[in-house]
């Protein structure tokens, strides 16, 4: 049953040895790949966090042109942008984060089937002590977001 969850092993015939070595490395890429993905994660929240720490007086006072055109024009041309920058920022999060928790899903499935009984319960407990930390962060995370939306409306 793990060789039918690791990639690329369909029709092929493997030892016992060469199906957990495969998938030892399987589990050490989905690591490799839920760490980039948190280091994105983190980048975007950063980014979407010193924009939204900018109050939008100051930045049109920043960003203030005597030049040709009107000046409010280009303001609310910049603000339209960024909003749409913004949101296609939070939707690119969101979908990296599907991404790493069906990782982390896949992670926990082949160490089911790779630690004997007493693990698997210990694991289960310190997977469900993850959900809950997760499930709480995207709840505040969540509660930002609309106090976010909340301010800039």
């Amino acid at each position: 049953s793990l060789k039918t969850l690791i990639p690329h092993t369909d029709g092929e015939k493997l030892s016992k040895a060469a199906i957990l070595q495969q998938t030892a490395e399987y589990i050490f890429s989905l690591e490799q790949e839920k760490t980039r993905l948190l280091q994105q994660n983190t980048q975007l929240k950063r980014f979407i966090q010193e924009f939204s720490g900018s109050s939008p007086k100051r930045r049109r006072a920043e960003d203030k042109d005597e030049g040709i055109g009107s000046p409010d024009i280009w303001e609310d041309e910049k603000a339209e942008d960024l909003r749409r920058e913004m949101i296609e920022l939070r939707q690119q999060l969101d979908k990296e984060r599907s991404v790493r928790m069906m990782l982390e899903e896949q992670v926990r499935s082949l160490e089911a089937h790779m630690y004997p009984e007493k693990l698997k319960v210990i694991a289960q407990q310190v997977q469900l002590q993850q959900q809950q930390e997760q499930v709480r962060l995207l709840h505040q995370e969540k509660l930002e977001r609309e106090q976010q939306i909340r301010t800039q409306v």
